[in-house]
């Protein structure tokens, strides 16, 4: 008996950093990535903001968005079948889009809570190239009668404080934006539990899987990917890639 239960515990020893940290990606099947449909951009007007697959996997929840000139934003929804043709109009955002958002954009893997994304918010000084800089302000002066208090006020114009919010987890950036708040979702989406794996885009445009343990693989074939998002039974793999100026919708198929 003592003998049986210390091969248990060895077989479970080997097995427990696994089921920590979820799948490792090394292991990982992947597909070549195949294009579903092809979303014309004068049918579907503004930019894909979210990406959702229904619960069967059949269809996925489209919103775009749109601003005016007034930044005044206009949100449209709708429900594409994965296979064919079909599209349907939506007043709104039908309920399981939205849990499935939550998750998919949360800081942390479903079921593995220390497996997530931290943000780094930053103030950047930006300069132009023709400030003057320290002994310089003489010689940057177009007008000799200017005084020195003039000069260094147009400098402090034309210098700009940013600020910038970057995404990153396992020391790789999955997002940076300046002056704007970081949108969750937009270039990353977690797997459902168990596999403890997330899919994000790289600064090439490219789609990548990372596991618990920062391990990657990119997935050849991709680029300008936005809205990456697994299927509720975590066999496949949607996406959207800009075409010109059309989107098309693509996935990987995973085991």
């Amino acid at each position: 008996m003592g003998y049986a239960l210390a091969w248990v515990l060895v077989v479970l020893s080997a097995l427990l950093p696994r089921a920590l940290s979820g799948a490792d990606v090394r292991l990982v099947i992947l597909s070549a990535p195949q294009t579903i449909r092809k979303l014309d951009g004068n049918l579907l007007r503004g930019v894909p903001t979210r990406l959702c697959p229904s619960p069967d996997g059949t269809q996925v929840y489209l919103r775009t968005s749109e601003l005016d000139r007034w930044a005044n934003e206009t949100i449209r929804h709708q429900l594409l079948t994965i296979r064919g043709d079909g599209l349907a109009r939506l007043e709104g955002e039908p309920t399981w889009a939205f849990s499935y958002w939550m998750w998919k954009s949360a800081p942390g893997a479903p079921g593995y809570p220390a497996f997530r994304i931290n943000l780094e918010a930053r103030e950047e000084l930006i300069r132009t190239t023709s400030v003057p800089r320290e002994g310089n302000i003489g010689q940057h002066t177009a007008d000799p009668n200017e005084s020195l208090d003039e000069v260094v006020r147009r400098a402090a114009q034309a210098s700009q404080k940013t600020h910038v919010e970057t995404l990153y987890i396992h020391g790789r950036i999955i997002s940076t934006v300046v002056n704007q708040h970081v949108v969750p979702g937009r270039t990353f989406g977690w797997a459902p539990a168990p596999l403890g794996l997330i899919a994000y885009v790289n600064d090439k445009g490219r789609l990548v899987l990372m596991d618990g343990a920062g391990r990657t693989h990119e997935i050849s074939g991709t680029r300008d990917v936005t809205l990456p998002a697994w299927t509720d039974d975590g066999r496949r793999l949607l996406f959207l890639e800009r075409a010109g100026k059309r989107f098309e919708l693509r996935s990987v198929e995973v085991r």
